[in-house]
Parts: C-alpha cells; structure tokens; sequence
C-alpha cells in the first residue's frame, strides 16, 4: 500500500471529461510577433483584443486546468475583458471552459453558446474552428449535468461529427447514452473511446457500468487499474467484488492499511456484514428492472424526486398507475456540497401517460395526498437524496407500504456521510414502526440499493 494515492473522492458516477484546449499557444505567440510589426487597426465589432491580451488570458486558462480546482485570476480576467470586447470569443471560450470545470453550468451554458453563435474577426476564426468540437463537447457535458439530456445528445453528436477521434466526446456521450437507459450504445462509445485513447483509464471506468455479470466488471476495472494504478475508486471497487465472491485479502487489506473510513470502503464493509449477499448490479437500470421484476404489476409506483422524469418513465408502465412527488425547483436544502436549489427542473413538471404528479414541499404535500385512501405500492423509488425528505416520504407513505414493496433507495451507500442520509432514514423508519428490512440488490457504481421490508 506504500505511495498509495489518497483522492478522497466518493462519486462513483459516470466520469465526465470538460475537454481542454485544441489551440496552440505557440501559434498565439507568433500572432503576438505579427502584432509588434504592423499597424493596429480599430474594430468596430465590439471583438478586438490584442493578441498580448489574448495570450495571457489562454495561458490562464491552462493555469488553472492544470491546477483543476482555481479558476478565480481566469475568471475574473476573461469577465473584466467582456466590458471591452462583449463579442470576442476568447472570454467566452475561457469562461465557458471555467464554469463547466467548476460545476456552474448554466454560466457555462451560455458562455459556450455565446461563443458558438458569435461570427468572428478574420483574425480569430482559426482559434474558433480549432475549439468548435471542445466547445459543443464541454456545453453537452453542462447541459447533462442540468438533466436536459437531448439537447446534450445533439451537442455530443456534433462534437463527434467535427472531430471524429474525440476520445474525450465519445466517452461523455457513452455516459450520456447510459443515462438514457440505451446501455449497447454507451458500451460501443467507451470502447471507441479505448480504441483512440487506450491509455485512458476513465473510460474503462465507465465501461464496466454496462456489465451484465461481476466477472465482466471484474476484468474491465482490472484493464482500469493497469492504466492507473492508484486509481482509487477503482482499486476499492475491485477488492469489494473480489470480497463479495468470497476473496477478502484485498479488502482486509484496504482496512489494516488506513482506508477504513473512505465512504466507499465503509460501504462495501456494509453490504459484507448484511446476513445474506445481495445482488450486486453495476447500473441503475439493471437495479430497476430487477426491482420491477420482484413488484407486483397490478399495484402502483410511487416516487420521490422526481427531477426531470428519466425514471419515472422508465419504470412507470410496469404498474397500474404512478405518482411523483417534487417541488420541480430542486433541493429544499444544501446536501453535503451540494447547494439548495441544485436538480432543479424550473417548474417543469413531466407529462407521462398514467401518472399524477404533486407538486410542492413534501412536509406540505405529503400529509394531505396520503391522508386519503391510497392504492398500495409496488415499487417506491425515493430519490430525494436528504435524510430530511427521505424520512418524511417514508413516514407519510407508511399507509402504501408492506412486504410486498420493493423499496429503491438512489443514492444510499457511497457518498461521503451516506450513514446520515436515505440510510438513516429506513433505518430510523424501521426502528420507529418495529420493522426490519432485507436487502434485494445493490450497486456501487450507481450508489442504488434495493430492499423490502420484513
């Protein structure tokens, strides 16, 4: 374990890649010579900068990709640049490439798109065909990120078509593919993305979240691990399905040597501990249709959060009837770092065949809507993510709940203080109403478990 590399990191999702730079900043230097022998020539186009100007903010940009996290002096640079040349399209370039990387998408959405829509000087239409693919790319990852998935997939599919060996592209869009439940196509993305860039440990990463078994998973994360040896994530996940079929030397090692508290590593130690081995799937529409597979179709769904609806429609015409229940402007309250108001679908509620949706706080809906005779529940999907919702769902949704209901809890091991949230809630539910509960099924990569009461 010695030189270990300690990420600290928890997210098992799907790995998302903001492209960096096709530009050449020697090519910028040499236009900034150009510059110094000819005379300046004022523009009226609301573009100009000088090439100078131009070259730093570039080198900025790479500063603070390369440091991954601090994109303050860009940032705020590329902002103060505006005010002089709104329709230059190197702020626009820097700042949609910031936002992205530091998650304020819908600032990255409109810079990006600012970018794409701008004609610009003759002088800079180089730089613009260069960056057109990253651009399109880095804007469907922030448009996936906000959950409008279509349009996502036409940016994505436009990157690809401008540069047909973005190694980058295919695997986001293998990512977004996955997402939209269409697995054969995600796997044939991240394999192209292997093909150009075999090195690329991510996106080994992310094939093995369209594994049908765990000796398919097993093989595709070891491919994983022998690109990037202190992967983390991966190196923990391995040795989680190699205690799961019974070889728990790696595992116990992960605990003697320090990683004992990593969430991912508290996670797997659960799921070792429980008195029968789940199912272990490896993403959320294998965990849903497994769920499905043991609900009775003749009863109802019912879910919380419902965001945009991807799984609601998913798993919606497998029973009578569904019903969703969302405030549709995104969390009530910051969970962990992630910020109050974030999956947020702005008021949008879904129109799917056969369901009902109730809008509002759960602590205002909830009572009401299951003060009334309600039809018992097949499958419940709580994908609220604070324990605070969770518990609250739980609590009122009691009434439409037996042994029967296959229970679906999305985001229950994995994340950094899991043991607080949905997991505290069926625990705390449980205890309440002198329950137990078994464990049906389980996936790391997706965070999802799948239980019934007892």
């Amino acid at each position: 374990m010695r030189g270990f590399r300690h990420q600290h990191t928890s997210d098992l999702s799907a790995s998302l890649t903001c492209s960096t730079m096709a530009f050449d900043l020697d090519y910028l230097e040499d236009q900034v010579d150009a510059a110094t022998k000819t005379k300046a020539v004022t523009d009226s186009s609301r573009q100009t900068l000088s090439n100078s100007v131009k070259l730093l903010l570039m080198k900025l940009l790479v500063k603070g990709l390369l440091s991954k996290t601090n994109f303050d002096a860009i940032i705020s640079m590329a902002e103060e640049l505006l005010e002089e040349a709104p329709d230059s399209v190197y702020p626009h370039y820097a700042l949609g490439t910031a936002f992205s990387k530091i998650g304020q998408n819908e600032r990255a959405v409109y810079h990006c798109r600012r970018f794409l829509e701008i004609k610009p000087l003759s002088c800079d239409e180089k730089f613009r065909s260069d960056n057109l693919a990253t651009v399109h790319n880095n804007l469907a990852v922030s448009l996936k990120t906000l959950g409008f998935l279509d349009q996502a997939e036409m940016e994505f599919k436009e990157a690809l078509r401008l540069d047909a060996e973005f190694a980058a592209a295919y695997n986001n869009y293998g990512n977004l593919l996955n997402d939209k439940a269409r697995l054969s196509e995600a796997r044939k993305c991240f394999v192209r993305a292997i093909e150009i860039n075999p090195d690329d440990h991510i996106a080994y990463w992310n094939l093995h979240a369209t594994s049908n078994n765990m000796a398919e998973a097993q093989s595709i994360i070891e491919a994983c691990i022998s690109k990037s040896p202190t992967d983390e994530i991966a190196v923990f996940t391995l040795a989680g399905l190699r205690a799961f079929n019974g070889d728990r030397h790696g595992f116990e090692e992960l605990l003697k040597y320090g990683f004992a508290n990593e969430p991912l590593v508290r996670s797997i130690d659960w799921i070792l501990s429980l008195p029968t081995m789940p199912e272990i799937h490896f993403n959320r529409w294998s965990i849903y249709d497994r769920a499905i597979e043991l609900s009775d179709p003749d009863r109802s769904f019912y879910e919380f959060g419902v965001w945009m609806g991807d799984s609601f429609k998913y798993i919606v015409p497998h029973f009578a009837t569904g019903y969703g229940f969302d405030s549709f402007q995104g969390l009530p309250e910051d969970w962990g770092v992630v910020p109050k108001g974030a999956y947020s679908s702005r008021g949008r509620v879904p129109d799917i065949k056969n369901s009902e949706f109730i809008v509002g706080e759960f602590a205002g809906t909830l009572p009401e809507f299951f003060g009334s005779k309600r039809p018992m529940a097949g499958l419940i999907n709580f994908d609220a993510d604070l324990y605070s919702s969770t518990i609250t769902a739980l609590s009122n949704a009691k009434p439409v709940i037996d042994e029967r209901t296959m229970l679906v809890f999305d985001e229950f091991i994995v994340n950094n203080n899991w043991e607080l949230d949905e997991f505290k809630a069926l625990n705390e539910f449980c205890e309440t109403n002198g329950f137990g509960f078994e464990v049906v099924a389980v996936s790391l990569f997706t965070k999802q478990v799948v239980c019934k009461l007892t």
